[in-house]
């Protein structure tokens, strides 16, 4: 996955009238406003900040000083207890007064309101991932890992070969979940047929991500819509986003890097 976070939201309803003949329509686009809340939260780093962007019309060129809101009253809920005010502070970031480190197991919501718009949304700090074992599979060739699950959590990994300079693949295979205890194999996509030969026998690593476990229906709807090539940079389609709110979407999710892991 490129990055679960991209600046650029350019959210399109293309309608496309019929036609029999060959010739080539320009097509009608409908343009509506959304209102784009962005967070990644890492288990063991300080809280970064929520982005809240809108969307700008298909054919404009995105420009963070047109997309951003100064306009938001938002805070954090920690744990159900402490309340956190969200002041902004540039390009759409609302950050806390004072900095703050973000536990695993903690809980946050965000409450927000822009115009007579309420958002909401809720997430849960993963731990680190628990992985028993790690190998290379030659069938798929793929590097898989086996993960302890625990509630609440769904697991997804990326491959890296440690060549000069290093490479990643770009994006998860698939998320996995499973019932607290059990464990759950966790697979990257395939490497690519450079990077299977036996030369490359230690220089390939997996690495295992946590996730809240509103990931998986995010990740799972993102590809709905054959017109919606990236979701993150077009918005639309039926996908399954974490926060609530008229008009508007993002994801506002936990997260745990976990550790590259050597396979022979």
């Amino acid at each position: 996955m490129k990055r679960i976070f991209k600046i650029l939201f350019v959210l399109t309803l293309i309608t496309i009238s019929g036609c029999e003949n060959e010739e080539l329509l320009t097509p009608q686009f409908e343009y509506e406003e959304y209102i784009v809340v962005q967070a990644e939260i890492q288990a063991n780093r300080y809280f970064p900040a929520v982005r809240f962007t809108k969307t700008l019309p298909l054919g404009v060129p995105y420009r963070i000083e047109d997309a951003e809101l100064k306009d938001v009253t938002a805070y954090l809920k920690r744990n159900g207890v402490q309340i956190i005010p969200l002041i902004y502070t540039s390009e759409g970031l609302y950050k806390p007064l004072d900095d703050f480190f973000v536990v695993e197991g903690e809980i946050y919501e965000l409450f927000a309101m822009r115009d007579k718009t309420f958002i909401y949304s809720i997430t849960r700090i993963p731990y680190k991932p628990e992985i028993t074992n790690a190998y290379y599979n030659s069938s798929t060739y793929s590097i898989n890992a086996n993960v302890n699950a625990k509630e609440g959590e769904v697991y997804a990994a990326l491959w890296v070969v440690t060549t000069t300079p290093a490479v990643k693949a770009d994006d998860y295979y698939a998320v996995s979940a499973a019932d607290p205890g059990t464990n759950i194999i966790v697979a990257t996509s395939p490497l690519p047929q450079q990077y299977r030969s036996g030369n490359y026998s230690g220089l390939r690593y997996i690495q295992v991500n946590s996730f809240d476990q509103s990931f998986e229906p995010y990740f799972n709807s993102r590809t709905s819509g054959s017109e919606i090539t990236d979701p993150f940079v077009q918005g639309g389609g039926e996908i399954d986003w974490n926060v609530q709110g008229e008009k508007t979407i993002g994801l506002f999710i936990g997260v745990s890097r976990g550790i590259p892991l050597q396979v022979f």
